[in-house]
């Protein structure tokens, strides 16, 4: 990873240590993803890069919103919808180019039909790496307590999961990480 994405990470964790640990767990998953997946070495270092980095975009969004635990205003949540390009244009800026990391930063909150954000994709406009970002930072939201709410437990976000399959998660990605996740769950998450 370029040292000046190593030092945007660290102001991340500066601005907001719990957005930056998420995306550390969301990077880890994505390592065992791209092993379930049977990617190489190349698309798996790409993925876990893109997974980083998906949240980099944060570090616009004040502190106050990012920890807020009441209720968004419209405006708080026009800012939040924001990151993902922020992110891109902060990747784009050093320099970082390549479609599937900056994919996956921009589109990672894309839904297959067409009710994400910032564009309003549908499922094949949104980017592969995008679709599997999606997943690991929604599960890492739902299995993490969040300034707003508790955690759920591992049986609850799966199904919440796969009730959203073809609405907000691509299938096809869905069901791996489901695999994935049941037999390195623990690995992931050891404090569960």
């Amino acid at each position: 990873m370029n040292q000046r994405i190593a030092s945007w990470l660290y102001k991340l964790w500066l601005h907001d240590p719990a957005t930056y640990h998420h995306s550390i767990r969301v990077s880890h998953m994505a390592r065992r993803m791209a092993e379930a997946l049977n990617f190489n070495q190349e698309q798996s270092q790409k993925l876990v890069q893109g997974c980083s980095l998906h949240d980099i975009g944060k570090i616009f969004v004040p502190k106050s919103i990012l920890g807020k635990s009441s209720a968004l205003t419209r405006r708080e949540w026009e800012l939040i919808k924001r990151h993902p390009v922020w992110g891109n244009e902060l990747l784009q800026n050093e320099g970082i180019t390549d479609r599937d990391v900056t994919g996956a930063v921009l589109y990672h909150h894309e839904r297959p039909d067409g009710t994400g954000y910032p564009f309003g994709l549908k499922d094949s406009d949104i980017p592969s790496y995008a679709k599997i970002c999606s997943i690991l930072d929604a599960f890492d939201c739902m299995v993490s307590d969040r300034s707003y709410r508790k955690s759920m437990s591992l049986a609850d976000a799966k199904i919440e999961l796969w009730e959203n399959r073809n609405k907000q998660f691509d299938p096809y990605y869905l069901t791996a990480f489901l695999k994935m996740i049941e037999s390195h769950f623990f690995e992931l998450y050891p404090c569960s």
